[in-house]
Parts: structure tokens; sequence; C-alpha cells
């Protein structure tokens, strides 16, 4: 029986397969901080909930980024200050792939690696179950350290 959907629950609480992840951990190393996430979506050891406020703590190590997709420019400067300060030696942030925003324009597009994904990721819902037809692709910016 599946449970009634929280009140508070949007696309913003969709939570990344594992296998996306660990895609991205082969190639990296294990994340070390998923500065977004809830205590069952998240994809690293270490990591902040949004009654954390992971956008006003530290980052460190190799990071996993799956911002709200609703607003997700305050976590690419955030991402684009750790890695220019050193504190974080990588971000890997999942995006959609809306190329048109002034946030893809303005602090993905001259600040990271871009890498578009083939096809659609099927997100997680709050039952942790797939969310059937995600409207957009996506894609992934790589924050470097410069340090």
């Amino acid at each position: 029986m599946r449970t009634p959907r929280p009140p508070d629950w949007s696309s913003d609480n969709w939570a990344t397969p594992v296998e996306i992840v660990d895609e991205y951990a082969q190639e990296f190393g294990p994340f070390d901080l998923d500065p977004c996430a809830t205590s069952t979506s998240a994809k690293a050891p270490r990591f902040f909930t949004k009654a954390d406020n992971g956008l006003a703590r530290r980052w460190f190590g190799r990071v996993w980024l799956n911002p709200p997709y609703s607003n997700p420019a305050p976590w690419l400067w955030k991402a684009i200050h750790e890695t220019r300060r050193g504190r974080a030696s990588v971000v890997v942030a999942l995006l959609p792939s809306t190329i048109d925003t002034a946030w893809f324009h303005d602090l993905v597009l001259p600040k990271a690696e871009v890498r578009f994904r083939r096809g659609r990721i099927q997100f997680l819902g709050w039952e942790g179950t797939p969310i059937p037809s995600p409207r957009t692709g996506n894609l992934i910016a790589i924050y470097r350290s410069t340090r």
C-alpha cells in the first residue's frame, strides 16, 4: 500500500538513484559530502539537510550535489566558492539541462566542465520508488579545486 505524499513534497525533494552517483564515484572516488540531502537520500557519509542549511556550512572533499531544481543558482555559487578556496576538491552537480537559463550561462558554462547525459534520470520519490515521467534531461557540471 502506498503512503500518502507528504504535504511539503515537491520535485526539489527527488532523490538521485544510487547507480548515477556510483557512476561518478568510480571516476572521482567516493563522495565525502552531500550538502542537499535527507537522512534517507544522502549519497555520502556526511550530509546536510534542509535544517542544517548546506549553503551556510563549509564543504569539503569530494561533493555530490543534487540541488533544488527550483533554484540551483545559490548552490552553484557555493560550489564555485568552495572549490576556488580549495575546501572542496571537486563538486559533481546533477542539474536539469535547461541550457537557456541565466544560471547555466553564468554559473555553469564558464565555470565548470559540462557533460550532457543521454536519456532521462528516473529520480526517486518519497517512498524510494522511481518518478515515472521526468520532464527534462540532465547534465553534470564538474567544479574542480583551483588550489
